[in-house]
């Protein structure tokens, strides 16, 4: 979707003269401004939404422009007018980037992926044509704003005004909603993508939520969970491994009818795989601890995982060795208490020439480790999978089976062509790493062996004007929310796990979720405990 003329951010300093103006008369032009040059996905809902009544669309375009303004007219005095609109200015022009163009929308969730991001992962989302925008619609006009004459005006008389201002626009404000509210009340419960395009008020208000979902938790304590956890003894030590997946939307597996041979290699491979997954989340920052916290997709939430430890706690209480492995941007807190090794902050030059790792990386370091397993072990490798934008950065260029791609981060530059090639040689690189690691461990005689990998969301590749991921469940398309899942088990696991097979069978063609990586990683660990859930564990028939 095209940007809006550059020269409208030169308009305000047109408009305010040399003698400059009041704050309120600045104000209204910064929120003008605002309104007319940040607000594409937001005019296109809303002219959507009231195609049958221009009239409607105009009231409530007003309404919430006097909301706006009133809002933003309670930081009118002298020292905080200016830095007031230049942050609005900043936040709105880099929010409105990525909604025009990825169709993302800033919420809560996604400004947990803002903090939680690593610095590589950020600048591929900094490219020229982000900057060049930003240039023109948040920095030229901040400067302006920053350097324009405001008129010094009695306290008092400034004060009784800017208060009028502020009331007589709550008030237009309300009494053009309630002119319709049947109507705008129903757009507003039942269409919530109109607001949660709104630029300012949707990455302030997920700013908002996010401190306050923070500050809940920031004196938690986690409470003992699973400590009543137990290793069933074995004749052989046991390996666990939970391969967790970035970024790969099952649509694009041919084990789950995708036109395209994405998984050669794991098609000759004897796993289970699960083609019906649905994903606890759109992003890392909820999927990765929700699947972790035995709380469930219904029952999570980022507060009620903070207030008790999680399934590696188990492991710990059941005098398993826990390894969290990660290439991708950490463990979102959930191995907070068993420690985490991030393999790029000492990364071997041979898998990350570009300073960027690929996964066969997990499958080296597991060889290396594997004679010297001596005690039940469950290894999380956090995978880099299929994370986007720059596809061509996660694998090797020797490993590209389709063609042409796209060599760069900036989609504006490929075609959709090029994105889906580079895209499906991710997930072609993905089958090549699992089958190795499957090859890997199939080959130890000294250990038993089991090994389960999904991935934490899917991914949108320009459907319905959306790419990347991280949309709101409101929304969410199933290119996000759909996932591959596979289960691969040793022999010795089999001959554990009574009638493991006919189960996997049955399960693999019934609709699943993440809920079911809990119980199973349990039973696959050889783990018992209170808080195993065996309706939930693949490994199991429930009778009745």
């Amino acid at each position: 979707m095209p940007s809006p003329s550059p020269i409208l951010a030169v308009a305000p300093h047109r408009a305010l003269g040399q003698r400059g103006q009041t704050a309120a008369t600045l104000t209204f032009l910064v929120v003008l401004f605002l309104f007319a040059t940040a607000n594409a996905v937001f005019w296109d809902h809303a002219r959507r939404i009231f195609a049958d009544s221009p009239r409607a669309l105009a009231t409530l375009g007003a309404a919430i422009f006097l909301l706006t303004y009133a809002l933003v007219m309670l930081f009118s005095q002298k020292w905080l007018v200016r830095p007031a609109l230049i942050l609005l200015l900043l936040i709105s022009a880099a929010s409105g980037w990525f909604q025009n163009r990825l169709g993302i929308v800033i919420d809560r969730e996604m400004i947990q992926n803002v903090f939680l991001t690593t610095p590589t992962e950020a600048g591929h989302l900094f490219t020229w044509p982000f900057l060049r925008h930003m240039a023109a619609f948040g920095l030229l006009p901040a400067v302006i704003v920053a350097f324009v004459p405001i008129r010094p005006e009695r306290f008092l008389g400034k004060t009784l005004r800017n208060g009028g201002l502020i009331v007589l626009s709550f008030a237009l404000c309300i009494g053009l909603l309630l002119s319709d509210y049947a109507r705008f009340a129903a757009v507003f419960r039942e269409q919530k993508e109109l607001m949660s395009s709104f630029q300012p008020g949707a990455p302030i208000a997920g700013t908002v939520r996010y401190a306050k979902m923070m500050l809940r938790s920031a004196n938690v304590v986690a409470a003992p969970y699973g400590t009543d956890a137990r290793s069933i003894a074995g004749a052989k030590p046991r390996l666990t491994v939970f391969m967790l997946g970035e970024t790969a939307r099952v649509q694009n597996w041919s084990l789950a009818g995708y036109g395209r041979d994405t998984n050669p290699e794991l098609a000759r491979r004897d796993i289970t795989f699960f083609p019906d997954v649905t994903a606890c989340g759109t992003s890392t920052a909820v999927s990765v601890p929700c699947i972790f916290s035995g709380l469930g997709q219904e029952g999570y939430s980022y507060t009620k995982a903070q207030a008790r430890e999680n399934l590696l706690d188990v492991f710990r209480h059941a005098g398993q060795d826990v390894l969290w492995w990660d290439l991708n941007t950490g463990s979102q807190g959930v191995a907070r208490r068993t420690g985490e090794d991030h393999m790029t902050r000492q990364p071997d030059m041979s898998r990350c020439p570009t300073g960027e790792c690929t996964d066969e990386l997990m499958v080296e370091r597991l060889a290396t480790l594997l004679p010297t397993l001596t005690r039940d072990t469950v290894v999380i490798m956090h995978m880099i999978g299929s994370h986007g934008p720059s596809y061509y950065l996660r694998y090797p260029p020797e490993a590209a089976r389709f063609s042409p791609t796209c060599q760069t981060g900036e989609f504006a530059k490929c075609t959709p062509e090029e994105i889906v090639n580079t895209y499906d040689n991710t997930i072609a690189y993905t089958d090549t790493v699992l089958a190795s690691m499957i090859d890997l461990l199939a080959a130890q005689t000294g250990v038993e062996a089991s090994m389960i990998y999904a991935s934490d969301h899917g991914e949108s590749l320009g459907e319905g004007g959306l790419w990347l991921h991280g949309a709101p469940a409101f929304m969410a398309p199933d290119t996000q929310t759909k996932v591959p899942m596979l289960l691969w088990l040793s022999d010795d696991s089999k001959a554990r796990l009574t009638g493991v097979a006919g189960c996997l069978a049955q399960k693999a063609t019934q609709p699943q979720s993440h809920d079911v990586i809990f119980p199973t990683l349990l039973s696959l660990a050889g783990v018992e405990t209170a808080v195993h859930a065996p309706d939930l564990d693949l490994t199991r028939c429930v009778a009745g």
